[in-house]
């Protein structure tokens, strides 16, 4: 049996690793990159905390056994049980497992897709980076005005508050080498709804607001985004937020590229059914995948994924085996936010609440237990490490964009 896998995220992998002890499937994993992005870190290397080596890891290295295509899908045939690659290849397949993941979305707010920064590549955090990094130099120079040294944040989900927070610790830290310019860095997060981290209980909400206003966070709620310049964010209030950085973490859609392949949502997402299946009979998992649970689909996270992936990989083995297919059923064990060092919010199943330092080390624990490599591992435990202890970001001017 031939089994082909389109991306090789969170998802994909988990999918693919199931499968690679069954040496009487054929198993190809496709993507474009060589490497595995371990995206919840990608905020840390947009802001100077982590190199982005260490949350990136070689593919062929993660899925031994298993074969890899580097490579981008143009085109899916179900009815022929084929795929088409960018460079006309055609590859045949008897199970296809849909697991592209996600992209940034700017909701058809004016200015946002040309004057703001998203953050779901490497290349993204890097500019991310450059522009936070660079900007204290232009202004020193006088090439820019000191109200450049503002970033505004758009989107205080968990990605929105953790860059926010990351952000306000990177501006403490210029103080030893831009110490007559610092002060003048600001960040402000705004956010659409009536309270940061949405998704959270309230209790939780409010204490990762108090948490952001401690490190110096300016948080905005009830403030939508009406429009954004390149050195301004227009809010529907009529304020004007001015800055010379802008970072979009507003949301997500799934790629529109595969919407031909069954219903999808509005944020692009195919449909399925409890067994992760299309109508068509591609098994989609991830962010491209909207399975309704108790009347709500499924969040956009990595451990929806990798559920996912694992079974999927499990139904595969059934249609081989001629076995019916077995319903999903999502375990939910909770959710976590990191806000800055020794301050995040950790939600466990149970109604279980944890904040601060508790919640800090559980975040970092997990995190590092989820990172693909033991060289990874311990080269991101030692740069968190020495970040704080010298309350420094060490890898920032390792790497020369």
């Amino acid at each position: 049996m031939k089994v082909v896998i389109i991306g090789a995220g969170f998802g994909g992998l988990a999918t693919a690793r199931k499968l690679s002890t069954h040496k009487d499937l054929e198993v190809t994993v496709i993507d474009k990159n060589p490497y595995q992005l371990f995206s919840p870190l990608l905020y840390q290397v947009a802001t100077g905390g982590l190199p982005e080596d260490d949350i990136a890891y070689p593919v062929r290295a993660a899925i031994p056994g298993v074969s890899f295509r580097r490579g981008e899908v143009t085109r899916i045939s179900p009815s022929e049980k084929n795929l088409t690659l960018s460079d006309n290849t055609t590859l045949e397949y008897d199970q296809l497992v849909l697991a592209t993941g996600s992209t940034g979305t700017t909701f058809g707010v004016t200015g946002v897709s040309e004057f703001a920064l998203q953050m779901k590549t490497i290349k993204e955090a890097r500019l991310i980076r450059r522009r936070l990094l660079g900007m204290y130099e232009e202004v020193e120079a006088g090439h820019k005005p000191k109200e450049s040294l503002k970033v505004v944040v758009i989107g205080a989900g968990p990605t929105g508050v953790e860059v926010s927070g990351a952000v306000a610790e990177l501006q403490k830290s210029m103080r030893h080498e831009f110490p007559n310019l610092y002060k003048l860095a600001t960040v402000t997060l705004v956010e659409a709804g009536e309270r940061v981290l949405p998704m959270f209980h309230e209790k939780s909400s409010k204490h990762a607001q108090k948490e952001l206003a401690e490190i110096g966070v300016t948080v905005k709620t009830n403030s939508a985004v009406d429009r954004m310049y390149e050195t301004d964010v227009h809010l529907k209030n009529g304020e004007v937020l001015p800055g010379g950085t802008m970072i979009w973490a507003a949301g997500v859609a799934a790629y529109s590229t595969w919407t031909n392949l069954g219903e999808t949502d509005r944020s692009n997402r195919l449909k399925i059914n409890e067994y992760l299946q299309t109508t068509s009979g591609i098994f989609v998992i991830g962010d491209g995948a909207h399975l309704l649970v108790k009347d709500k689909p499924l969040p956009m996270v990595a451990p929806v994924a990798l559920q996912m992936g694992r079974h999927v990989a499990k139904q595969v083995l059934n249609i081989k085996n001629n076995k019916p297919l077995i319903p999903f059923k999502y375990i939910d064990k909770g959710q976590m936010a990191t806000i800055g060092r020794r301050r995040a919010v950790v939600e466990m199943p149970g109604g279980l609440r944890l904040h601060g330092t508790l919640a800090w080390l559980t975040w970092l624990a997990l995190h590092v237990f989820y990172l693909a490599g033991g060289r990874n591992r311990i080269s991101v435990i030692a740069d968190w490490m020495w970040n704080y202890i010298a309350w420094g970001v060490g890898p920032r001017r390792t790497v020369i964009d």
